[in-house]
């Protein structure tokens, strides 16, 4: 009989690393890795699990399995850190207005409950590249308040470090002491689960930089995910200039760090949200005056840069035909108009940083399919117009109107209908199509106006 388990152990394992290789093409690295642990752990128990994922998966400082308690990273920030400064408490209700809104749409009031913003600084700390939880005596410190983990239905397994996950505990793999690791001294923590992405690094982790600036953060170096975008690696010369050094975390390997300082989250987006819905939506939610506050804060940063005028006043901010969610599928036709009206297109991500950021501070109007890269808004002056083009579901727009509205900027909403397969969960990203008509008389009378 126990030959005969182990042999349908040994075919179970065998079928999900055949699966796991035909995911990450797909799914990318790790969302499929999630999915193997997940359904390892599921097929053949924790104990096993760790055995296989050990032995398999391109992660390093794999050797030991660890049970830790989920604690609260603030809570323990609070109670346990050599230093601490928090810079406003969270815990306040509030509610984000719908935007101006031309076309259909399924706005409606957007309430959420706001964030603390602090600094902190622990001793003696394990973390991991493309990690933000932080490993220390023998819990797991995760950045979350109060009941937000409720309504996001998320999978930890998605952090490479993270086998299993229970309501209390994370099964935690990680190096033995005697395993060679980076030892770093002290360092401010910038890594992250969403650090590859440019909404994330838009919205939390310059965010985060924006907290430590006010929290008076001394000199010291930064730990960065070893693989982020060039672009991202170019805004701490923005806006962290005065680091002593910038140290790459090698990918998803564990780092030893004996005075680590963290900075809150402004924005709870957990680790791989299952589904998004008006709940999901809510929990992540951001206080538009405190979120407003930190990017007036980035905006002192480039006073002090003196950012030249790129002498367009009328930005079109593209998104490439190459994008796999979210596409505006008569793209073309839409930049032709905006063309037209005086719009000059740029695709972000082919720009440095600086340039990004300096078209859209020194632009009067700012346009686009509603993305990432129209975070760039963040840095638009006070009585910018800024316009998105989107698909009927406006909801989360909310959110982002709140904090363009707190900034002083003009936010407004073009809609046209969804020209894709649409998926409940993941309605946000479906693609659309402007109206061409509906979009010209749009410009005729909002390009005009200053």
């Amino acid at each position: 009989m126990d030959e005969r388990r182990h042999q349908a152990s040994n075919a179970v394992v065998a079928g999900l690393l055949k699966r796991l290789k035909e995911e990450q093409p797909i799914w990318g690295h790790l969302p499929a890795q999630m999915r193997f642990k997940q359904e390892l752990v599921r097929q053949v128990g924790v104990l096993r699990a760790f055995q296989v994922a050990a032995a398999s998966l391109p992660v390093p400082g794999l050797q030991c399995l660890g049970k830790r308690r989920i604690r609260s990273l603030g809570e323990a920030a609070r109670t346990e850190a050599l230093a601490y400064t928090e810079l406003w408490a969270g815990g306040e209700d509030f509610e984000s207005p719908p935007p101006r809104i031309l076309g259909p749409n399924d706005h409606g009031p957007f309430r959420g409950i706001s964030r603390s913003a602090y600094l902190a600084c622990f001793a003696d700390c394990l973390v991991r590249g493309r990690s933000a939880v932080v490993l220390r005596e023998d819990a797991a410190l995760v950045d979350v308040e109060g009941e937000e983990g409720r309504h996001l239905p998320d999978n930890p397994a998605y952090d490479p470090g993270i086998l299993h996950a229970t309501p209390h505990h994370f099964w935690t793999m990680e190096p033995t002491a005697e395993t060679p690791i980076i030892d770093v001294e002290e360092a401010f923590l910038l890594s992250g689960s969403h650090t590859l992405d440019f909404g994330h690094w838009m919205s939390e982790y310059l965010p985060k930089l924006a907290i430590a600036r006010l929290a008076g953060l001394p000199p010291m170096p930064v730990l960065i995910d070893e693989r982020i975008p060039g672009t991202h690696r170019q805004s701490l010369d923005l806006f962290l200039p005065e680091r002593t050094a910038t140290i790459p975390i090698p990918h998803l390997a564990a780092v030893k760090v004996r005075r680590l300082w963290v900075a809150s989250n402004p924005m709870f987006m957990g680790f791989y949200p299952t589904t998004w819905d008006a709940a999901a939506w809510e929990a992540s939610a951001t206080h538009p005056g405190n979120f407003a506050r930190l990017y007036q804060e980035l905006g002192r940063c480039l006073e002090r840069q003196g950012l030249s005028d790129p002498g367009r006043p009328r930005v079109y901010i593209a998104r490439k035909g190459s994008r796999r969610k979210k596409l505006l599928q008569n793209h073309a036709e839409i930049e032709a108009l905006a063309g037209l009206a005086g719009f000059h297109r740029i695709y972000p991500e082919d720009l440095p940083f600086a340039d990004q950021v300096a078209h859209a501070l020194h632009a009067t109007h700012l346009l686009g399919p509603e993305g990432s890269n129209m975070m760039l808004g963040f840095f638009a002056r006070p009585r910018t117009r800024l316009a998105v083009l989107t698909s009927p579901h406006t909801y989360p727009l909310a959110d982002l109107h709140g904090i363009q509205q707190g900034l002083g900027v003009d936010y407004t909403v073009v809609t046209g209908p969804f020209a894709g397969e649409q998926d409940p969960d993941w309605l946000f990203w479906t693609d659309y199509r402007i109206d061409p008509e509906v979009f010209s008389a749009f410009l005729g009378d909002w390009a005009a106006s200053n």
